[in-house]
């Protein structure tokens, strides 16, 4: 399974911000009966950092710019939808993080609490080779989705972002990527057939043409770029065109 990749090496776990609110008691132990969780504080501080230029040089000095007390790694909609409902109940913070790819510090989780890695989702679900949908699961990475279309299928999905060997589908869906070829292709949002997304009471939704036919307003760029403010994308259907 492919896992983020680390933009500098990380000298300790310091916290510039300083240590955030503890979690409520007995918390840890509910979350670890929905998924699997990791509260080492080296872990932890790892997975708070993204290729934000400025917090590279506080790698080096041992800091990052605030650790998640735990991080959480669902594998599949359902934990990742009890996840939310959890916190959302405890008013605890979550902080949705996939490749760790942006430049911003975006999926640094400013408030502490849980950091929700997305990338234990991967993998094709599914490919309608005759209407040209394939089905994805969002922790999966552009070099593995693009390699399994090309060999086994004949196909591509055509979105290049220069970050494509470090970021996860679901991560240029949050992001609402360009990419090199989206003159020839589109960008991220043209691409985007539907998604199912977890919204923080728990409850998952689905959006986008299905049935095909469906009128009013096209609710998937709700959440296209939304960059897991409004909902955690837990899996994405794309448009795909002959290699």
């Amino acid at each position: 399974m492919t896992q983020p990749t680390s933009p500098i090496e990380l000298t300790g776990t310091e916290a510039r911000l300083g240590e955030a609110a503890p979690l409520p008691t007995g918390f840890l132990d509910r979350l670890a009966a929905l998924c699997p969780t990791n509260t080492d504080r080296t872990v932890a501080a790892e997975a708070s950092r993204d290729w934000w230029p400025l917090a590279m040089h506080w790698s080096l000095a041992g800091q990052v710019l605030q650790r998640a007390a735990v991080v959480a790694r669902p594998t599949d909609a359902a934990q990742v939808a009890a996840v939310l409902s959890l916190c959302n109940d405890t008013r605890v913070p979550v902080t949705a993080a996939g490749g760790r790819s942006g430049v911003l510090g975006a999926s640094i989780p400013l408030f502490g609490g849980v950091l929700l890695d997305l990338t234990a989702l991967q993998g094709i679900v599914s490919v309608d080779a005759v209407s040209g949908i394939v089905e994805v699961l969002p922790g999966t990475f552009g070099p593995e989705l693009e390699d399994e279309l090309r060999g086994t299928y004949g196909l591509t999905v055509g979105h290049f972002p220069q970050s494509f060997d470090i970021a996860t589908v679901g991560g240029w869906v949050a992001c609402r990527g360009a990419g090199q070829f989206s003159t020839r292709y589109g960008k991220i949002e043209q691409m985007v057939v539907g998604l199912e997304v977890a919204l923080a009471d728990g409850s998952l939704i689905r959006t986008g043409g299905f049935p095909a036919g469906a009128q009013g307003p096209d609710l998937s760029q709700l959440f296209v770029g939304s960059e897991g403010t409004l909902g955690v994308i837990t899996r994405v259907w794309l448009k795909a065109h002959p290699a």
